[in-house]
């Protein structure tokens, strides 16, 4: 089966954009520097620093 020159065009154009894709995605995610820490401190004005019982189930 001879594969003709639209199907080539097209999955090179869509390569393309994948490739565009990742690179960007990459390139945004080192360039937050305002980075918000979500780390829980306190509950109801108590710290709770390692207290937090783990129950294994």
């Amino acid at each position: 089966m001879k594969t003709d020159l639209y199907t080539k065009s097209i999955l090179t154009i869509i390569a393309i954009c994948l490739v565009w894709i990742c690179i960007s995605m990459t390139s945004s995610a080192f360039a937050d520097k305002d980075m918000i820490d979500v780390n829980i401190v306190k509950v109801s004005d108590k710290y709770i620093g390692n207290a937090v019982p783990v129950v294994q189930k």
